[in-house]
């Protein structure tokens, strides 16, 4: 949606009110999204009975194409690598024009539904064990030689994404499903059956109702991509660096890694879509006024830019494209709360992370001594709303309307009350209410939330103000995401960004430990590790919940133990933006998605 001026409150109400136009059809008709699909009837045991459903014919496709070129400069990505396993959600953002997903979602609904893409059909045992697939026919690699989009591809890519060393974030869980350390050893072992290239079955080891929401959908987009694993058998790894062939309706031209890359539209006509601009390039430019600049001299179409400077741009003739639905969030997370796995656990020096009163205390204290209003106001020019627990949102599973009601009361500003807290827990400070502790800030940024830097600034800030001996460490997210999630050793204060994603992938993100892995001993299941053996209950019990009342009332469960323990500090929920040339992009519909911009096919130029 395009939001052309921003300043003007009548334009701007008029433009909120009108009806959101979906960008193309690329799918069939859509499922909700939690559970994963709607379970076969309850008939006996854990095989399907029912056949999988007659493959749907491709959507119809327009044709607006032009010989126009697209150029999008956006923040760093975290990993800017030709190897897809090598790279997170957020460092994919520039395969996902070349490659598809099994599922996917629309920016107009959100995670709330899901549609089928590469896979034509599935179903579900009622234990959420057993899978039934039926592969989109016809589906075309960008060079002929290698063929169709079959299961033989499926296969390599979830082995590629869960190999040894990746960075998708998919191998631990995917592991655990499958049973086995690869989808080939799944089929090995008799638990993933193929019937022929378009059909196959899978057998889980364990159950695993979310698979087709999120980890076989674009919202994970490393799990199971299309990559040719012909070519990847001809080719080996200098495929990914000399042109690696996806399924996607843009095809790789060339690459320079940490500058940019180019893509060219596919010169046939593509299943599911034809976008309109021949050409598209995504450069990545760290400083923001250089995003700027270019954008305003012609040499960029789109920009990534905080909202903060949004004026500089309209002023100048520039438009505001915004997504139709909250697509991403600012949260606030104390990291070190290891208190369940207690591997790399410091209570003692990060009174944070203590259990019992003495942690709720501080953590209390640090969600009062934090305005958000001047955040949601200034930094996200008023275009925000308050979050009020982190992962969870009115449109999702398990959400209370006590969290709202509560908010002010549990969790307004107030650094008096803050400073009392804190004096309450143990920790006075000097005579002068200082140097009660150190806490570290981190400052990083990602595609999609460029704000983040400023939020940094802010909390330091805000926590030196009552007395909290707070200092800013800058580094690349990609390090943090190491510390956290590969080395489970995180002991900060991390302001980041947060998508609106399935309530269990969140879960999983955020607050899962689960088993310590005995070879690397510390957990390896979850992300970021708000440890709590409420959400290692929950969770569990989420992979195999179909009953929609009793999925509502243990989310609930653990989203007020989240509140009521102050486990995080949620900050505000936002609409995705990015800044364009209206001579250039006539409207782009995106959000949704890790590192928010996807879609990309689907940009309509101006004529």
């Amino acid at each position: 949606m395009k939001l052309s001026v921003l300043r003007n409150p009548v334009i701007l109400i008029s433009i909120l009110l009108m009806v959101l136009v979906a960008c193309g059809s690329d799918s069939t008709a859509p499922t909700k999204s939690e559970p994963a699909a709607k379970p076969a009837a309850k008939t006996s045991s854990a095989a399907p009975t029912a056949k999988p459903k007659a493959a749907d014919k491709s959507p119809a496709v327009q044709d607006n194409r032009t010989d126009k070129s697209l150029h999008v400069v956006i923040t760093p990505m975290p990993q800017d690598t030709y190897l897809p396993w090598k790279a997170s959600q957020s460092g994919h953002l520039v395969f996902r024009p070349i490659i598809e997903n099994p599922a996917t979602i629309k920016p107009e609904t959100g995670v709330s539904k899901i549609y089928p893409q590469l896979f034509s059909s599935w179903e579900i045992s009622p234990d959420g064990q057993d899978y039934t697939f039926q592969l989109r026919e016809g589906v075309r690699f960008h060079d002929d030689k290698w063929g169709e989009y079959t299961v033989d591809d499926f296969i390599y890519n979830v082995d590629s994404s869960t190999q040894e060393g990746s960075l998708t974030g998919c191998a631990a869980t995917y592991k655990a499903f499958m049973g086995a350390p690869s989808a080939t050893e799944m089929k090995a072992n008799g638990d993933l059956k193929v019937v022929d290239d378009y059909n196959f079955s899978m057998h889980l080891a364990r159950p695993q109702v979310d698979l087709m929401s999120w980890w076989m959908n674009v919202l994970m987009v490393p799990c199971a991509q299309s990559f040719s694993s012909a070519q990847f058998a001809a080719e080996g790894e200098s495929m990914y660096e000399t042109g690696p062939s996806g399924t996607g309706p843009y095809q790789f031209s060339s690459r320079v890694l940490n500058e940019y890359a180019e893509m060219e539209r596919v010169p046939y006509d593509h299943w599911r879509v034809n976008p309109d601009f021949k050409t598209l390039k995504i450069s990545t430019v760290p400083e923001e006024a250089t995003r700027l600049a270019m954008l305003l001299a012609g040499e960029a179409d789109l920009a990534d830019l905080s909202k903060a400077i949004h004026d500089s741009a309209t002023d100048k003739g520039m438009v505001v494209f915004e997504s139709p639905l909250p697509a991403v969030g600012l949260t606030i997370l104390p990291l070190g709360q290891y208190q369940v796995s207690e591997v790399n656990y410091n209570p003692d020096a990060e009174p944070w992370a203590q259990t019992g009163e003495t942690g709720r205390l501080v953590r209390e204290a640090l969600n009062r001594a934090i305005d958000r209003e001047p955040i949601i106001n200034n930094l996200f020019k008023g275009r925000g709303v308050p979050m009020y627990n982190t992962t969870f949102h009115q449109t999702l599973e398990g959400w209370s309307d006590r969290w709202e009601e509560e908010f002010d009361a549990k969790y307004g500003y107030d650094p008096e009350l803050a400073m009392k807290l804190l004096d309450q827990a143990g920790y006075p400070g000097d005579a002068n209410g200082q140097n009660r502790f150190k806490m570290e800030v981190r400052q990083s940024s990602l595609p999609g939330l460029p704000e983040v830097i400023e939020v940094a600034q802010t909390v330091m800030q805000s926590l030196q103000a009552v007395g909290i001996d707070a200092y800013i460490k800058e580094t690349e997210f990609g390090k943090a995401l190491e510390e956290f999630r590969d080395r489970h050793d995180a002991h900060y204060l991390l302001p980041v960004r947060q998508t609106i994603r399935p309530i269990t992938a969140n879960m999983r993100i955020y607050y899962y430990a689960g088993p310590i892995d005995e070879e690397k001993g510390r957990p390896t299941r979850g992300v970021l590790y708000m440890e709590s053996e409420v959400a290692d209950r929950v969770y569990e019990q989420m992979l195999s919940e179909t009953d929609m009342d009793v999925r509502n009332k243990i989310t609930q469960e653990l989203g007020d133990y989240i509140y009521d323990e102050y486990q995080t500090i949620p900050v505000v929920n936002i609409k995705a933006t990015i800044v364009g040339n209206p001579d250039v992009v006539e409207d782009y519909s995106f959000g949704g998605v890790t590192g928010v911009f996807f879609n990309m096919e689907h940009i309509q130029a101006t004529r």
